[in-house]
């Protein structure tokens, strides 16, 4: 297990990825909402929206025991698809994170940190791929459907490493200020 500076376990870093105003793109952030409100987790464990960091992404994986990246995916399968991939996956280019704000991010920030000695231990990415990423869309019914999935994919990942992880007895509400409805742009009831 990775060490801080000062000896205590490194951090380990849930975060979402994704521009919230560009449709399925949003399913990062959206992820990630519904993560936090429907789990708790130990002090260590950060969960993060950081929206499309690009290389400022580095900082957010400086040292980290373990990252879990919720993003979308470009990939061949149908809308609304759940995919968990490796580190090994992005850079074999058999995985590709989505739209042009962050994808070269992560993986040029991964092979920064390589070079300097202070990379994650361990990356992995819950992916889901998107029917449509166009500017002031929602997020479309069959992401949001899928969203769930992903969810209960990423405590599955943290608590299979040993990651404080467990269900909240109380849910809490999410904010999903950026998702319209056909009412308008309240959040839905997920």
């Amino acid at each position: 297990m990775n060490k801080t500076a000062v000896g205590g376990p490194a951090p380990v870093r849930v975060v979402g990825l994704g521009n919230v105003l560009l449709g399925d793109d949003g399913f990062g952030p959206l992820a990630i909402e519904m993560f936090r409100c429907k789990y708790e987790c130990g002090a260590n464990v950060d969960i993060l929206d950081l929206g499309t960091p690009g290389l400022d992404l580095a900082a957010y994986l400086y040292a980290a025991e373990l990252v879990v990246i919720a993003d979308a995916v470009h990939a061949q399968e149908k809308p609304g698809t759940v995919w968990v991939c490796c580190e090994d996956d992005l850079t074999a280019r058999r995985a590709q994170l989505r739209l042009t704000d962050h994808d070269q991010g992560v993986v040029e920030t991964l092979g920064l940190l390589r070079l300097a000695g202070c990379a994650p231990s361990g990356i992995v990415i819950v992916g889901v791929v998107p029917k449509s990423c166009g500017l002031g869309e929602s997020v479309s019914s069959a992401v949001l459907s899928s969203c769930p999935l992903a969810v209960d994919n990423i405590a599955r990942l943290l608590l299979e490493r040993g990651i404080d992880c467990r269900p909240r007895q109380v849910p809490v509400p999410p904010n999903l200020w950026w998702q319209r409805t056909s009412d308008g742009w309240n959040a839905p009831k997920l």
